[in-house]
Formats: structure tokens, sequence, C-alpha cells
């Protein structure tokens, strides 16, 4: 890995060789949904969060290997931005149990992102407390559904 500053492909190949080690099964398969859905909405999503110059080597980069342009030239603080828009809807996936693995995961990268150095706490203060804002209104929304189910089940149980 580039120590300097890796590309968001170094970042990810990294982190998701960590979450699916020892993992079988469906465990396994909810995490690579998980990450597919990352990869699609940063190479979607991810031109939104750049300045100009950062946009013009992404369409030089993507005229020569359109293919996850983004992810091979971008860079940590470019993923952090665009986690942001990861963890809100459409990005979430419908399914309660896919959707808590997904905000599991960006949490754990925003962390293991921060726990490297790969960004400035200080500079991108805004955007993490952005991304948390997030993650916390998607879990909020998980767990009021969760009790809107449990209390029509309640409902239907006791006859009214």
């Amino acid at each position: 890995m580039n120590q300097l500053r890796p590309h968001i492909e170094e970042i990810l190949s990294e982190f998701f060789s960590g979450q699916l080690e020892g993992k079988t099964g469906l465990r396994r398969k909810r995490i690579e949904s998980a990450y597919a859905r990352l990869r699609e909405c940063l190479e979607a999503e991810g031109p939104r969060v750049l300045v100009t110059n950062d946009l013009v080597l992404l369409a030089a980069e993507r005229e020569f290997h359109p293919d996850d342009a983004f992810i091979r030239t971008m860079h940590a603080d470019d993923l952090i931005y665009t986690l942001g828009i990861y963890v809100r809807d459409p990005w979430l996936s419908e399914n309660a149990t896919d959707r808590r693995v997904q905000l599991r995961l960006a949490d754990t990268l925003a962390g293991a992102v921060l726990g490297k150095r790969l960004i400035n706490r200080g500079d991108m203060m805004c955007v993490l407390l952005d991304l948390r804002a997030g993650i916390d209104d998607a879990y909020r929304e998980l767990k009021s559904a969760r009790s809107d189910v449990t209390m029509k089940a309640e409902k239907t149980r006791s006859g009214r």
C-alpha cells in the first residue's frame, strides 16, 4: 500500500479482506453485498464530492480505463466524503439486517481510516460528524421500524 496517500482501492482491499476473513455462508454474503454496494456508490456518487482538479483527473482516467476509475484514483478523504452518501437512501439496503451490516461496515471503515491516520481528523471534522449523523439516523430508523412491527404484533395478539 502506498503509505503516503493510498488510493481507495488499496484501502478497501485491505479493509474488506480483514472483514471477510473466516466468514462463511450468509455472513460472508452480506459483507460481500455491502462491499459491492459501496463500490457502486463510490463510482456513481464519488464525483459529486470532488474538486475541479480531481474531476479532470477522474475524467482522464475514465477515458482510458472507465471501470472503477474513482476508487483507483481517489484517496481516503474522498472515501470519507462519499461514505456520508452511502449511509443514506437510496444506497441502504431494503433488508434491515443487510442495512445494519452496511452501517456497521461504514462505521468501522471510517474508524480504520482515522486509526491509520489517512485523513486529518481536524480538517475532516464536519464531514465525520455528518457521516456519524447519517449512521445514527439510519440506526434510529431501523429501531423505529422494529418498534412499529412489535406494536402491530402486540395489537394483533391482544385483538385490538
